[in-house]
Parts: structure tokens; sequence; C-alpha cells
């Protein structure tokens, strides 16, 4: 039996005899997509999952297990600042803001009081902030933690505070193989090498390191998502994270930057091709783990993003605000929400929605409106295939 199937068997082993078997046996066949690896003396399948064993990974298994609406993941973003202005930018649009450290611990603890297992702390550029090792720190051991940076300032000296502060993986985004180009979307001379030299520099001090980029139809097309993988390989990442393009931000209203099903399954073949060959690192495509045959769109279910205005979306890529944590406590927010997102959808809700957001508006909309915009769920609606078979 190969190592990673007997990884995945006692990761899930605690859910024996508390999910149905048939649920069961297929999370263990789709297993077989992904490429579980020790890190750390845990087993590590992708940032999708909390690392095992660990507090947070508990907290998402008493979750799957007692089927309750929790976000499993949320994403808190500490800052809008940023030194770059990628065209693609999914925090254009919203207004400036870098709330105070103890304004942000208070909504870690909120986050952690919702039941969620893994948090990412994002941007803008994170690492601009010099108490974000705190908010690291405040998170744990209840809840893995997620950087999300360009890899600015990542010096050897800032990559051992991160790893003394416990976080779970450092994620550097990369927009080419080639310095030039990726400079160019940057627009910033010298943001590739920083990107590379935040990588080393986390692998150096012990920290799981990810590499991530948006899968566009260009980069398909002419091979720089594969190339980029092979970067990420030299730079000692341990996974490679594909995004799927989404109109937001600054392609608000850009309908066509989305990719057609048949794109999206294409994304979902890099995923399976690369875990299926042992080599590192492990490849987290969001085509594939989102897709309708896996957990679909958890958007405002099992995920949550608040911004640094403390906006409160149903994600990260979605720029509809449901309330503010500055005007009301969080769980009321998230219960609120819940009449939009009472089940996973088998698509991206901003797939459904990308062509009704005016690309000059003022974002996030604010929330009379996105109520307005999106669909409240419907008892009859189709169930992406993980889902279906955990709540029938």
């Amino acid at each position: 039996m190969a190592a990673g199937s007997l990884s995945a068997m006692r990761m899930f082993a605690g859910m024996i005899g508390k999910l149905p078997a048939g649920q069961l046996w297929y999370l263990y066949r789709r297993m077989r997509n992904e490429k579980p690896h020790r890190f750390a003396g845990q087993i590590r399948v992708n940032t999708f999952f909390p690392p095992y064993p660990s507090m947070a990974f508990d907290r998402f298994r008493d979750a799957v297990v007692a089927r309750r609406r929790v976000p499993l993941s949320a994403y808190l973003a500490v800052t809008h600042a940023c030194p770059y202005s990628c065209r693609h930018c999914s925090v254009s649009g919203r207004p400036d803001a870098a709330p105070p450290g103890e304004a942000l611990l208070d909504v870690v603890e909120q986050i952690k009081g919702l039941g969620t297992c893994t948090l990412g702390l994002t941007g803008g550029e994170p690492l601009l902030r010099e108490d974000l090792e705190e908010l690291i720190a405040a998170a744990g051991p209840e809840m893995a933690t997620i950087v999300f940076t360009t890899g600015v300032g990542l010096d050897a000296a800032r990559a051992r505070r991160l790893a003394e502060a416990n976080v779970t993986c450092v994620t550097v985004g990369i927009e080419s193989d080639d310095p030039s180009v990726h400079d160019a979307v940057r627009g910033g001379g010298g943001s590739f090498a920083a990107a590379a030299e935040a990588a080393r520099n986390c692998d150096a001090a012990g920290v799981y390191t990810a590499v991530s980029t948006v899968g566009t139809r260009e980069r398909m097309a002419d091979g720089s998502l594969e190339r980029m993988y092979a970067v990420a390989t030299a730079w000692g990442a341990r996974e490679f994270r594909v995004l799927a393009p989404v109109a937001t931000g600054r392609r608000a209203g850009c309908a066509a930057f989305m990719l057609t099903d048949e794109e999206r399954r294409r994304l979902a073949d890099f995923h399976v091709r690369h875990n299926r060959d042992r080599r590192e690192p492990a490849v987290a495509c969001f085509a594939y783990l989102e897709s309708g045959e896996v957990f679909g769109c958890g958007a405002g279910y099992h995920h949550l993003y608040v911004d640094a205005a403390g906006n409160v979306c149903p994600c990260d890529l979605t720029p509809l605000a449901f309330g503010s944590v500055g005007d009301e406590p969080l769980a009321d927010v998230w219960e609120r929400m819940a009449s939009h997102f009472a089940r996973p959808r088998v698509g991206c809700l901003m797939g459904a929605l990308a062509g009704e957001i005016d690309a000059d508006a003022d974002l996030p909309l604010p929330r009379e409106q996105s109520e307005r915009l999106c669909p409240r769920a419907r008892e009859g609606d189709p169930l992406p295939e993980g889902y279906r078979r955990l709540l029938g």
C-alpha cells in the first residue's frame, strides 16, 4: 500500500463509525489524487486541510462529523497596503485600512470562537505589519495559520520570527517563471528575486513553504504553469497552489477573465497528474478541490473573509459585504449569512456573479446590494459530490 494511502488512513481513522462508510471510502479514494507527505512530524495533504495530528485537525474532524456549517477556513486581511500593484489584485477597490493590533487580536479570537481550524493572514502585504507574529501566536494552537505574501522583506531574521511564532505555512505568490515578466506584473523591479529569497529563507528556517500562482488560460497555453511548478521545486517549496482566475478587484466586471468549464478541467488534470507523480511538491489546485466532483464552492458555508476595514464577505474573492465586525459581533454576521449560504455550491459563486458587479463600483458592495445579488440556498439545490455523500 502506498505511503500516502497509509497516511490518509491514519488521518481519517478518528471518523470511523462516525461517518457513513461510503463517505469514508469516498475520502480515501480521493486521497489517491493527493500527495500526503510528512513535515516536522506531521502529515500534510495540502493547505486545504490542517496538518495531522494537531488541535486544528481535531476541530476540522469534529465539524465534519457533526455536519455543522462552520468556517473551516477564514482569511483575515491585516492591511490593504502593498508595495506592488498587481493588475489582478482582489483587494483593489477596497478602502485603505490597517487596523490596530488590538482590534485584529479581537477578530482572531472571534474567528476562533466560530470553530475555524485554518486562519489565513493576508492583505495587501501582511509582512508590512510588525505585529504579524503576535497574530499568528494568538491563533494557535486551535487554528493552523497560513501567511500569504509577495515575499517582500522576508529575510532570514523574519523567517526565524515566523517559525518561532509557530506559523503553519508561508505561501509566496509568483506570476511567472521569467523574472522580468513577474516583475512587470507586480509593477516592481526585483520582486521575483524577493520571492525567491523569501521561499528559501522560510525553508531554511524550517517553515512549511508553498508557492502559489493564478492558473490563467495564458499560463496553461504557453507552458509557464509547468515551469512555475519547477521553480517552486527549486525553491524548496513543499506545495504548489494554483488558484483559478476570478473577476474581482481590478478585474471586477470582466467575466471573460474566468475560465471555461473545459479550462477548469485542464487545471484539475494538472492537480491529479502532478500528485500521482510522487516527487515534491504537492499540488493544491482549487479548480479540482472546489469542483463539483469534490468539495465545490464553500464560500459562506465553510469559508469566510474579513477585510482590513472589517467587512465580512463569503470569501476573499467575492466582494460582497454582509456586515462589519466594527458594528456587530462576527458570530451574528455569520449566522445571518446562513440564509444565503445554508449549503455549499457546485460551482464558484463568483462564476455566477462576475457579470453582475460593476467594474467601477466601490468594493465590497454594501450589505443590501450584496444580499440582493447573492442567491439564497434552496433545499433542492444540487450538492458537490463530497457534500452529497456527507449531507445526503
